[in-house]
């Protein structure tokens, strides 16, 4: 297949030279009105999908949780131990005098979950974080196909066709009776909905003005909080844990029919060489939107770009700085991934309440996606991420100290949450750096890649949750300070794109970097 390379030549006497880039931002009006309608439109009606991807991956925190604090015990032996006014009903009460569900004790949870079900705690606890890890080992197969989807076959048909797998895998997982099923069907939910929330990503962004893309990711990044906020409800009035799958796959089913009827990309098509698509697109947006620009005057002028997978591949060995640029996102969003994950299958070791936690955790969410939008807002999006990186590596350093404010809260609970603020604020910017850096010909292999480190990050996560188990609090809490100030530090070797056009070939993106600062 042939691609091409294009500029948009406004055909006047003088030849006035217009990006892509250019006409979005002049198809979509700065007036009040044009922002909020197109605001309003991403947000409420083509970007409500993305909440489903949080959902799906932090389910099996309310369909799998092991109530430890939340049994009474039916034996002798039991009682004898327990009866002692210094014992407490906690997991190392349960683990270590190796009781029995069913023989020495009985869950008292109201809430059912598949870990209760199935008799999954002390011993056998690992089989949880399989399960949780499954979804990303799914991620990882499905970005590394994706990446060459995306370029492929469009941004649209992709989005649309992975949420239908999204949807189907995770009704399935509701009819399941074991953790190999439930582990299976984690994996194809993991491909599904990963695969939709980059292609949606990408779509969206491709659709933006330069001045509306800090507000947009903020709306984007604020999806996740809420998404956690509305499952963290649904969780909590769930009494059976099959129902939460449920309720999740119709979430899914509903927010995919609009994309239906939003088009694809204008930019995509123009890279496929489709210019009579990308112009009509543009020219219906701009009667939406009100704008007075004619396209009779616009001409769409390309030179020859030959462009396929292995041409893509071959592209990062000949243009260095895509290259060099790309790896430096792939570890970055791999450490934060590991970070993120790590710390929310951790919080039931922390202490507290998992639904209090988890409350507090998804609303400090939403400040640090506020947080974020304003350090972009006032240092731009290079400092802003090391802000918030090293942010997060101070929060969990300032977690190894002990103070213990009730029998529930301490300063380790207290300062994760705060680091857990920060690293919501750097997915934000995370997204928003990598979109801008990549090319349009590139950007759906590049967002994939490093969306496969993410997952790969996603996968190792839960099992760092583990070394609670067997490492000191103050040396895991190190370990996150230090994974922090790592992901903080690799910004430091990337442009800023603040203010800058999305480039749209990798020559593009060569001539930009050779540009003076």
């Amino acid at each position: 297949m042939t691609d091409k390379e294009y500029t948009l030549l406004k055909a006047t006497s003088d030849q006035d030279e217009v990006r892509v880039e250019d006409l979005i931002d002049k198809v979509i009006g700065e007036d009040a009105k044009s922002t909020a309608k197109f605001m309003c439109t991403m947000v409420f009606v083509v970007g409500l999908l993305l909440i489903t991807l949080c959902f799906t991956s932090v389910m099996p925190l309310y369909t799998g949780s092991i109530p430890y604090t939340e049994w009474t015990c039916i034996s002798v032996r039991c009682h004898g131990i327990m009866d002692n006014p210094n014992t407490t009903y906690n997991r190392d009460a349960m683990c270590d005098n190796d009781f029995k569900a069913g023989v020495d004790f009985n869950w008292t949870s109201k809430r059912r979950t598949y870990t209760m079900d199935w008799d999954i705690y002390c011993g056998d606890e690992s089989k949880v974080s399989i399960v949780n890890s499954s979804f990303y080992i799914g991620a990882i197969i499905g970005l590394l196909t994706a990446t060459t989807v995306f370029d492929t076959f469009g941004r649209k048909r992709t989005t649309i066709v992975s949420a239908l797998v999204g949807f189907a895998s995770t009704l399935g997982t509701a009819f399941v009776q074991n953790t190999t099923g439930l582990t299976v069907f984690r994996v194809i939910q993991g491909c599904g909905g990963n695969v939709m929330y980059t292609g949606l990503y990408v779509w969206m962004m491709e659709f933006t003005p330069r001045r509306l893309r800090n507000p947009l990711n903020l709306c984007i990044g604020l999806y996740w909080a809420i998404g956690g906020l509305i499952l963290n409800l649904i969780g909590y009035l769930t009494m059976e844990w099959q129902f939460i799958p449920i309720q999740v796959a119709t979430f899914i089913l509903i927010l995919t029919i609009p994309l239906i009827f939003v088009p694809e990309s204008p930019r995509f098509n123009l890279i496929m060489g489709n210019e009579a698509e990308a112009k009509k697109t543009l020219e219906k947006l701009a009667k939406i939107f009100g704008t007075s620009l004619s396209f009779d005057n616009i001409k769409l002028v390309y030179e020859d770009h030959q462009q396929n997978h292995l041409k893509q591949l071959k592209d990062f060995w000949k243009y260095k700085e895509m290259l060099k640029e790309t790896l430096t996102l792939v570890v970055s969003w791999t450490v934060l991934a590991t970070l993120s994950y790590g710390l929310l299958f951790s919080w039931g070791k922390l202490g507290g309440s998992i639904y209090l936690t988890m409350l507090i955790s998804w609303s400090f969410g939403i400040i640090g996606n506020g947080i974020n939008f304003l350090a972009i807002q006032f240092l731009g999006r290079k400092r802003s991420a090391i802000f918030v990186f090293s942010s997060a590596g101070l929060s969990f350093l300032l977690g190894m100290v002990d103070v213990n404010f009730s029998d529930r809260w301490n300063m380790s609970l207290l300062a994760c949450l705060i680091g857990n603020l920060f690293l919501n604020a750097a997915w934000d910017g995370i997204y928003l750096i990598t979109g801008e850096l990549a090319p349009t010909s590139h950007r759906g292999m590049i967002m994939g890649t490093c969306s496969v480190g993410a997952r790969v990050g996603s996968f190792v996560g839960p099992f760092i949750s583990l070394l609670y188990n067997v490492l000191d609090q103050k040396i895991v809490l190190a370990i996150f300070g230090a994974m922090a100030f790592t992901a903080a530090s690799m910004f430091l070797l990337l442009p800023d794109t603040t203010g800058k056009a999305i480039p749209d070939t990798p020559g593009d993106l060569k001539r930009s970097r050779d540009k003076p600062s």
